[in-house]
């Protein structure tokens, strides 16, 4: 049962990688991809993907769930706004 679902993923996986060049070329001739704001969004996506992995190592204490919490919703809300301004500013 588990070769079925690694099947399924490299499948998806190879789908995202062949239609990412239409979506390159399509970015490309409008200045996207060399937007400060699209370097913006890149980081703050990674910094999101650091923070969903980041509960399994935190203490559990009050502090830190906190301080977790805090981060998680100001990189939320960063990653939004960065991703309103994208879409005014790329209307695509």
């Amino acid at each position: 049962m588990a070769w079925i679902v690694g099947l399924a993923v490299l499948v998806f996986f190879y789908r995202r990688a062949t239609r990412a060049g239409d979506r390159l070329a399509e970015l490309k001739p409008t200045g996207m991809l060399r937007s400060p704001l699209f370097h913006a969004q890149t980081a703050l996506l990674c910094v999101l993907v650091m923070l969903m992995l980041a509960p399994s190592y935190l203490p559990h204490e009050q502090w830190a769930v906190a301080a977790y919490l805090a981060s998680l919703i100001i990189v939320l809300a960063a990653f939004l706004l960065v991703r309103r301004a994208l879409k005014w500013r790329y209307p695509i």
